[in-house]
C-alpha cells in the first residue's frame, strides 16, 4: 500500500485550488508505507487529491506534482518531465538567441519540485532543493547527458531547504570542463555567469523581461540620468545604457559584484557613463537625499528580505523605507522600476508598500506598468509562491 497522508478537514482546499504544499500541521495521520518517498494525498473524506514527493524532515511534508494516482518519479516519470518542460518553453518562446541564458526548469511550475535546471549557453547549471531530487541526482545527470549529449553538466545544490532535510550542499562538474564563468546573451547583451558562487545559479535569468521593459521605457522617455539600486553584476545598468541614458550611478555592497558588473560594462563596448558605488543601499539612498541628488529613473531591486514569515514584518518595513527615499531621489516626470522577490509578499500587499512610501515621501506616483518574472519561469496558478518576482513601473 502506497504512503498515504490523510489531512485535517477542510485541509484540502487550497490543493484544490492549485497549492501544492503540505504542510506537517494539515496532516491528521499517515498510512500505508512508510519507506516510499513518494506518497497519495488524500481529504479528510476520503478523496484522493494528488501524488507527492515526502518530506519527513520538513515542515512542508509534501509536495504534489501530479492529480493522477498512477503518477510516478521514478527515472521515467523525471524524463518524460523534463523532456516536456524543454518543449512547452519551445512551443511558449521559441528558440532563444544564442548562447541563450534561459531556465528549462522551474521546480513545481514543471510537475518537478525541487528541480531547477538553467541553460547558460553550452552549460547546464542543475540545482537540486530537496533530498528526495538529491537522492536521484545520478538517475537526473544520466537523463540529461541523453537528451542534451553536447552539454557541459554543473551542479550548484543549496539553500535552506537541503540543510533542513540533512543535505549537505554541493557545487560540482558532472560533465565536461567548467570555467568560472559561463558566456551567454541575453537582448544582444553579453554576460558571464559565476555559476560557482554567483547568486542562484550565476545570474538573475528572471529578470530577462523586466530588463527589456526598463530598456522600453528609459529610450521613450529620454533618461539622461538613472540610478541603478542593488545593481549586483550591472545588469540594469548596461541595459539602460544602450537604450540612450547618458549618466548610471550603479551601487551594491559587494565589492565581488561591482568587479562583474565592471566586466560587464566593458565586454559590451559601453564607454564611460558608469560610476559604480560599495554601499549600504539603506544609508546611501539617505545621504544622497541630503546632498540634493536627483534622478531620471530608479531601478531598485534588493534581494529578497523575507525568507520566512518570521522576517516578513521586518521585511515590509525596510521594502517601504527603500522606496521612500527612492521616491525623494526622483525628478519630476521620473520613472520608478521597483522589484520585491520574496514569495512572500503579494503583488498585491507590495503595491500597498509602495502606495505608502510614496504618500510619506510626498511624491504621489502613478502605477504605469506590471513587471513579472520572464516567462520561463512560469506562474503555478493557485501557487501564489511561484509568482515570487513581482515589479512596477512608477511615474512620479
Amino acid at each position: 500500500m502506497n504512503r498515504r497522508l490523510i489531512l485535517k478537514p477542510r485541509r484540502e482546499i487550497s490543493i484544490r485550488r492549485g497549492h501544492p504544499w503540505v504542510f506537517s500541521g494539515a496532516i491528521a495521520r499517515e498510512e500505508g508505507d512508510s519507506e516510499s518517498e513518494e506518497a497519495d494525498i488524500v481529504s479528510s473524506s476520503g478523496e484522493f487529491l494528488g501524488r507527492a514527493t515526502y518530506h519527513g524532515r520538513s515542515e512542508i511534508r509534501a509536495r504534489l506534482y501530479d492529480t493522477h494516482p498512477s503518477a510516478r518519479l521514478d527515472e521515467q516519470g523525471i524524463h518524460a518531465r523534463l523532456c516536456a518542460a524543454r518543449d512547452r518553453r519551445r512551443n511558449w518562446l521559441g528558440l532563444p538567441e544564442e548562447p541563450a541564458g534561459e531556465r528549462l526548469v522551474f521546480s513545481e511550475s514543471d510537475g518537478l519540485p525541487g528541480l531547477i535546471v538553467d541553460r547558460y549557453g553550452a552549460a547546464l547549471v542543475v540545482q537540486l532543493l530537496t533530498g528526495f531530487m538529491d537522492r536521484r541526482r545520478e538517475m537526473i545527470f544520466r537523463i540529461m547527458e541523453r537528451e542534451w549529449p553536447s552539454a557541459l553538466l554543473l551542479e550548484r545544490s543549496e539553500g535552506d531547504l537541503l540543510v533542513h532535510e540533512g543535505v549537505t550542499p554541493r557545487t560540482a562538474v558532472w560533465k565536461g570542463e567548467a570555467p568560472e564563468e559561463l558566456e551567454f546573451c541575453e537582448n544582444g547583451l553579453r554576460f558571464h555567469a559565476d555559476w560557482r558562487t554567483g547568486h542562484k545559479t550565476g545570474f538573475y535569468l528572471d529578470q530577462r523581461t523586466a530588463r527589456a521593459a526598463v530598456a522600453r521605457w528609459i529610450a521613450a522617455g529620454g533618461t539622461k540620468r538613472l540610478l541603478d539600486v542593488c545593481a549586483y553584476t550591472g545588469a540594469f545598468s548596461l541595459v539602460a545604457r544602450r537604450a540612450g541614458a547618458q549618466e548610471i550611478v550603479a551601487m551594491d555592497s559587494s565589492a565581488h559584484a561591482k568587479e562583474g558588473a565592471l566586466r560587464h560594462w566593458h565586454a559590451n563596448a559601453l564607454g564611460e557613463g558608469l560610476s559604480y558605488r560599495v554601499e549600504n543601499a539603506f544609508e546611501a539612498l539617505r545621504a544622497m537625499g541630503r546632498l540634493g541628488e536627483r534622478f531620471d529613473a530608479i531601478v531598485l531591486d534588493p534581494p529578497k528580505l523575507a525568507p520566512n514569515r518570521a522576517s516578513l514584518a521586518r521585511a515590509l518595513r525596510a521594502y517601504k523605507d527603500l522606496n521612500l527615499h527612492a521616491c525623494r531621489l526622483l525628478k519630476p516626470g521620473g520613472l520608478l522600476f521597483s522589484f520585491c522577490c520574496s514569495g512572500l509578499v503579494s503583488r498585491e500587499l507590495f503595491l500597498k508598500v509602495l502606495e505608502g512610501a510614496a504618500r510619506d515621501a510626498g511624491r504621489p506616483l502613478r502605477l504605469l506598468e506590471h513587471l513579472s518574472q520572464s516567462p520561463d519561469h512560469p506562474v503555478k496558478p493557485g501557487f501564489e509562491e511561484s509568482e515570487y518576482l513581482k515589479g512596477f513601473v512608477m511615474g512620479a
